[in-house]
């Protein structure tokens, strides 16, 4: 029986490498999206050429610096994953365009009435033979009845080139690379290998949007294990030096682990990939099971004094699994996650707690640290009225509905890369890619994609929209009209091309509407260079325009954003009336349940929970807060709900010193994140250490029953 305990831990260890669940845990945001069209639509688009440039700028435009660009150059495209990329017109696409140029732009009928073929083609044909320079003649219209204002093709970035080298004219020699590389370990192969060529040399700039995934994941892991080190330590003092029970130490810290890798592997049965924000939430609620470990403790469970079990304990256990439990109905893919980890991490850390542990027989020490405690319980402390505590609270949480903003925006929560953001800004602004805003377009067929991109394009010239300079069946329906116009123009222009000298097949393709249409293929769109993806039953491009006209571009029912934030948000409010309803539901089982256990103590016990959101509603006026701030209140919910009921029903220095170790450990736990530098562990910490405070401050305002300890 000694060993149980890590025997359980060794087979659940073996389970999460041989099922290998921690290799979906997820450091990237679109992660907390829902499995759905919007989701992959945004992950199809990270895979498409732009997001995978490779920019490398060296300053001044000397021959050393020439030499030095085109050797990195070289060097560079001998790494894995990184080859070269041109950023003129495809070759394939420019030849279809001139050969259904006649489709793309207006034809003059008027002055097509006009023509004199043979006077015309004469004019050409004298320029062409007599002038000094070269006389370039469109073979496709050659007497220039297309309206030539009208541009078609992929809009590329405007460069410079200088000793055949691409510039940026205010900074030096320029060289666009493409990465090919997949997953997260690719990306971080590549960055790795890139930077130790580049080395830090002055004047060197490399860019690629890539490079977030890898600083960011690197340095959220950092900031995680630099506090993990920190809540160890927290947790060393606790054990060792208050308690002075190592073997307790270890046990408990098995049972966490145990309780979370259990959760994992569930969680990743049940879901292709999981946050690592859900993996952070769910190990800082599993923290919330160490008091049912310190209320068995501290009242002789685990030292054979006591054989029934802790009812306490169970009661509170049952409260919070039963607002876990609600909520985990919700459709919305963040929240699901959440609470059905934490269900699954709070039910082993309870039935370890309660059943095993009291067959592990731990002796109680009173040592210098429960004295230290107990002192600070024993303080001449003003009480305040539990009453007035409630009424206080409730005014100030009616106040804050003021003064509360939101964000969701999830890029907020992110590392902000500020060394990495302002590289990516020197790029947009010299490239003049500043303020461009990445959407995509749908419809269910390639023809449809291309008429919806077609009809923007034509109200929104200023667009960069690819796919609108292909041709649709309805462009070529509303040309017919012209071909027995054309095909009487074209006879004639090749009696007079073979009369005046012209090679029989110069004029072959000039104003052929005879030419049958013949409807692009997935594989044709790709072929000229265009993004393309097909996801479930439709078709999606991509497209670029300025961020002043983005709002009026959403107004179109085929633009799809392209916005982490804006999908969130949409997610949020689809399913904001069932989380209203949800939440509802688990407030009033909360509250029922609260008064079924607390009876007479029923507003101490809602102290608890009004308390600590007051404290936190009253943070919320000097910040703006975000959805992790808001997650975290369940937990302090969820924590409120435990010490109400256990000091409603026995209030004595031995439960107070159960939830003194208890908020030590939940610090330990969760509280110590707001030492970090990432914005969702922050949020995360402050909004832990708030409450663990405010839980604290109410201990030593209420009044014991008794003095038992």
């Amino acid at each position: 029986m000694k060993y149980h305990n890590f025997l359980i831990f060794i087979v659940s260890c073996l389970l999460l490498i041989i099922f290998q669940s921690y290799t979906q845990l997820s450091t990237s945001l679109l992660s907390v999206l829902p499995k759905g069209e919007s989701k992959a639509l945004i992950k199809s688009f990270e895979q498409t050429n732009n997001a995978k440039v490779l920019l490398l700028t060296i300053k001044g435009f000397d021959a050393q610096a020439l030499v030095k660009i085109r050797s990195l150059e070289k060097a560079l495209l001998s790494l894995s994953f990184v080859a070269p990329k041109t950023i003129q017109k495809n070759d394939n696409l420019e030849e279809h365009q001139k050969m259904y140029k006649i489709l793309s732009h207006n034809l003059d009928e008027k002055k097509l009435s006009e023509l004199e073929v043979s006077k015309s083609l004469q004019h050409l044909y004298e320029g062409m033979t007599s002038s000094f320079f070269p006389v370039h003649i469109d073979p496709v219209d050659p007497f220039e009845l297309l309206d030539s204002s009208e541009e078609f093709g992929t809009e590329t970035v405007e460069v410079a080139i200088k000793n055949g080298q691409l510039i940026l004219p205010d900074y030096g020699y320029l060289t666009v690379l493409k990465l090919s590389s997949q997953s997260l370990e690719e990306h971080r192969q590549v960055y790795q290998e890139i930077h130790a060529l580049l080395g830090e040399e002055k004047g060197l700039q490399v860019f690629s949007p890539l490079f977030y995934y890898v600083e960011n994941s690197q340095v959220i892991m950092s900031d995680v294990n630099k506090i993990i080190w920190m809540a160890l330590a927290l947790l060393l003092v606790l054990y060792l030096y208050i308690l002075k029970d190592f073997f307790l130490l270890v046990n408990t810290l098995m049972t966490l682990g145990t309780s979370a890798m259990v959760a994992t592997i569930v969680l990743a049965q049940l879901y292709d990939e999981v946050s690592v924000f859900v993996f952070v939430f769910g190990i800082s609620v599993s923290t919330i099971a160490i008091d049912y470990m310190f209320h068995h403790y501290v009242h002789g469970y685990y030292d054979g004094h006591k054989k029934e079990y802790n009812r306490e304990v169970l009661f509170g256990f049952l409260t919070t699994i039963s607002a876990f439990l609600i909520l985990s109905f919700s459709s919305f893919l963040l929240i699901q996650q959440i609470t059905i980890f934490s269900m699954l991490s709070l039910s082993i850390s309870y039935l370890h707690f309660a059943f095993l542990y009291p067959q592990l027989k731990f002796k109680r020490f009173e040592v210098q640290g429960n004295h230290a405690i107990k002192s600070i319980f024993q303080m001449k402390v003003p009480l305040v009225n539990v009453k007035f505590l409630f009424i206080i609270s409730i005014l100030l949480l009616l106040l804050s509905f003021l003064w509360i903003r939101f964000d969701f925006d999830l890029k907020t929560l992110d590392y902000n890369n500020e060394a990495l953001k302002e590289r990516e800004a020197f790029f947009s602004k010299q490239l003049s890619m500043e303020n461009k805003m990445t959407f995509a377009i749908k419809a269910q067929s390639i023809e449809a994609l291309i008429s919806e991109a077609k009809k923007i394009k034509e109200e929104m010239p200023l667009i960069n929209l690819p796919l609108a300079s292909l041709f649709t069946k309805e462009d070529y329906v509303k040309k017919q009209h012209l071909v027995k116009s054309l095909s009487i123009l074209k006879e004639r222009l090749e009696q007079e091309a073979n009369r005046l000298g012209f090679k029989a097949v110069y004029f072959q393709n000039a104003y052929d509407l005879e030419r049958g249409f013949v409807a692009y293929t997935y594989e044709d769109v790709q072929a000229y260079g265009i993004d393309i993806v097909k996801i479930n039953d439709f078709y999606f491009s991509y497209g670029t325009l300025g961020q002043e006209a983005y709002q009026h571009l959403l107004n179109y029912e085929a633009v799809e954003s392209l916005s982490l934030k804006e999908h969130f948000e949409s997610a949020l409010k689809a399913s904001i009336e069932e989380l209203l309803k949800l939440g509802l539901l688990a407030l009033f089982v909360v509250v029922f349940l609260l008064y079924f256990f607390s009876k007479k103590s029923m507003i101490t016990a809602l102290i608890f929970l009004l308390f600590p959101l007051a404290m936190v509603s009253l943070y919320a006026y000097f910040t703006v807060l975000n959805i992790l701030h808001l997650f975290m209140l369940f937990i302090i919910l969820a924590l409120g709900i435990d010490y109400a009921i256990y000091l409603t029903r026995v209030n004595d220095m031995l439960t107070k010193k159960a939830i003194s170790y208890s908020l030590i450990s939940s610090f330990a736990g969760f509280g110590v994140l707001v030492f970090s530098s990432v914005t969702a562990l922050f949020s995360i910490g402050v909004v832990a250490t708030i409450g663990i405070v405010a839980i604290f401050i109410l201990l030593l305002l209420m009044k014991e029953d008794n003095n038992v300890s």
